[in-house]
């Protein structure tokens, strides 16, 4: 059995996850879709993406396409833009889709995906979790910098016909390299994972430091346990998530283990790149004021994320 994959993005995580895919054995094709001319010229000079690990280092002769070019069928997808891009990405391809197309969805949040499953309803959307951790050297070279884990689930209706099965998509993945498992509930990871990115990231950004700060400020750590506090409150009374407790014990082991990492939103702050972060404290409040619930804190962070933001910019 095998299978072709086309990736969206020319990212750290989309070159990092391009490169694995190329090295998986059944996989019979691989594509880079990119949005511009100036990237796939990029790509075509780079002969394809070079990925260091360690002392290691892999070539993968990855082979590139503008996506207003493209005319094939697309049978897997690997969606690899910010949160905030997917929708137009995949507006921009959904021509070249059938009922058996796979959508695999790379974000953080739970908004886009919730969203990606109300407007694709003919193709079987997936999400993956993951805590691997990349950036780019050069364009379309990338460094694999934090081995993790990483989960993939259906998001799409359990009833809903599929021609794929776990094990098979899988087996189209590379499970054994980036440590992928198979998760029958990813919502509620994909939640939990939202929770801790709404206590973290914008703290990072409104104080710019890295994580370990947000312990070891006494202040700012004040800050952190009453916004994980509201977080908690918020979400035990929005019907679409599921219970989560404790969100400061969880939040203060993802600290500890990443303590000296900079986090996505900082990162893309400091680069003046547009950043993840209306999916995360202001879909917060979205929620907070669908079931009438207060959220003073929230507020005030989503305030100072706002003030803080351009002084952040290298």
């Amino acid at each position: 059995m095998g299978g072709g994959w086309s990736v969206i993005g020319a990212g750290a995580m989309a070159c990092l996850w391009a490169a694995k895919l190329w090295n998986t054995p059944h996989v019979t094709e691989l594509i880079l879709l990119m949005r511009r001319q100036e990237q796939q010229e990029a790509l075509e000079s780079a002969k394809g993406i070079r990925l260091y690990e360690g002392d290691k280092e892999l070539f993968a002769p990855v082979r590139g396409a503008l996506i207003s070019q493209l005319r094939t069928p697309i049978s897997h997808l690997l969606v690899c833009t910010k949160a905030q891009d997917v929708e137009i990405a995949l507006a921009s391809v959904a021509h070249l889709f059938d009922a058996n197309t796979c959508i695999v969805l790379l974000q953080n949040g739970v908004k886009v995906q919730e969203k990606v499953c109300r407007l694709y309803t003919s193709q079987m959307v997936y999400a993956l979790s993951t805590s691997q951790g990349a950036y780019l050297s050069k364009q379309f070279e990338v460094v694999h910098a934090g081995f993790g884990q990483s989960y993939l689930g259906l998001l799409s209706p359990l009833g809903r016909h599929t021609s794929h099965s776990p094990k098979a998509l899988l087996q189209l993945l590379p499970s054994a390299e980036l440590n992928i498992q198979w998760d029958e509930n990813i919502t509620s990871r994909l939640w939990k994972k939202f929770a801790i990115n709404c206590a973290i990231n914008a703290l990072t950004v409104i104080h710019n430091c890295r994580n370990a700060e947000l312990l070891r400020n006494q202040e700012i750590n004040s800050t952190l346990k009453a916004l994980c506090q509201e977080i908690e409150f918020i979400l035990r009374h929005c019907r679409e998530c599921p219970s989560i407790a404790d969100v400061y014990s969880q939040v203060e082991t993802v600290i500890k283990a990443t303590a000296e990492n900079i986090s996505s939103t900082l990162q893309d702050a400091r680069l003046g790149r547009p950043t993840e972060f209306t999916h995360f404290n202001p879909y917060l409040c979205e929620l907070a004021q669908k079931y009438q619930l207060p959220n003073p804190i929230n507020e005030r962070v989503i305030e100072q994320f706002t003030a803080n933001l351009a002084r952040v910019v290298d």
